[in-house]
């Protein structure tokens, strides 16, 4: 049986947030965070093979039907909106879920309250300290893979280039491009991301994240802010699944995130797929969700790798 889709809103850290639900009420709570620039319908696939648990995947901080605030987007206020809707919703140590910004949400979170969670699972998102050395040092060509970033610096133009029909077909061909294997991606839900930027309005909100980010990295007593919250050791058992085609994110690079996550963290490659996990490998990314949830995954084809730990 598929589980049926439900929608709410609610106050959390001083904003409305729309988050889509799914699974028995009474199910173990995974709270699944998406990354750039995606949505909550970027877990639709995974959230109806997962009957057994209770799925709930917010648009984030200024996207989609969430409020669209003119600031909030530093590390330490999208962090305090993931203990707020922990709260709003009434959730009890969640599992925790996040890809690509999703993800950085997700570690940095973990550093800062993992009491607060049952298990953080990170898709395709290399821990953000590693990720940010690796670029300063040009590890595996990692400051060359991701050249948006340096462009997102740029004041308006982005979200006015984004926000126009050749910058929205110029998102989706970045999606389909970055695909494991060709066809194997739904472009369908890739359609309902991009129509949202219709607006530089709509756009300027994602991209903050990316800005915040550098400035938090430029600014000595934010850098600092953030080291000391990356010296306190993630307690809660961890797992990185990782699409071994993602070429935006050095696979070699990603492999020395426990380093900074100060813990264990399991190794899961899913081989051929892209950087889009929840987009080409939806139930792949459930069965892991599942696995790690203590669940039996569902009898689906998998393409999850013999399981390996580092630490």
């Amino acid at each position: 049986m598929t589980a049926r889709l439900t929608h709410r809103r609610v106050q959390a850290n001083g904003i409305t947030f729309h988050v889509a639900v799914a699974g028995p009420e009474d199910a173990p709570a995974v709270l699944c965070l998406h990354g750039f620039p995606e949505g909550w319908m970027s877990w639709r696939a995974v959230m109806r093979q997962l009957n057994g648990l209770r799925i709930y995947a917010p648009d984030l901080r200024g996207y989609g039907e969430t409020d669209r605030p003119a600031g909030g987007y530093d590390i330490l206020t999208l962090t305090d909106d993931v203990a707020g809707l922990i709260k709003a919703l009434d959730l009890n140590r969640p599992l925790l879920v996040g890809h690509d910004w999703g993800g950085a949400l997700a570690w940095i979170f973990a550093h800062r309250h993992s009491e607060l969670i049952s298990r953080l699972v990170v898709v395709n998102c290399t821990h953000p300290r590693t990720l940010v050395r690796a670029v300063l040092r040009c590890e595996d060509w990692q400051t060359f893979r991701i050249p948006w970033v340096p462009f997102f610096e740029i004041p308006a133009l982005p979200e006015r280039l984004i926000a126009t029909p050749v910058g929205r077909g110029l998102l989706k061909l970045s999606f389909t491009i970055r695909q494991g294997k060709p066809g194997t991606m739904n472009i369908g839900v890739v359609d309902e991301f991009v129509k949202r930027f219709r607006r530089p309005a709509d756009v300027r909100p994602p991209i903050s994240y990316y800005r915040q980010m550098v400035l938090t990295q430029v600014l000595p007593g934010r850098r600092e802010q953030l080291n000391a919250i990356y010296d306190n050791p993630i307690t809660a058992p961890t797992t990185l699944v990782w699409g071994m085609k993602d070429g935006a994110l050095s696979t070699k690079v990603a492999m020395q995130s426990n380093k900074d996550a100060g813990c264990p963290v399991e190794w899961r490659p899913l081989p051929g797929v892209g950087h889009f996990v929840d987009l080409e490998a939806p139930g792949d990314l459930a069965n892991e969700i599942a696995r790690v949830a203590g669940l039996d995954p569902s009898p689906q084809p998998a393409t999850v790798g013999p399981v390996e730990a580092f630490s």
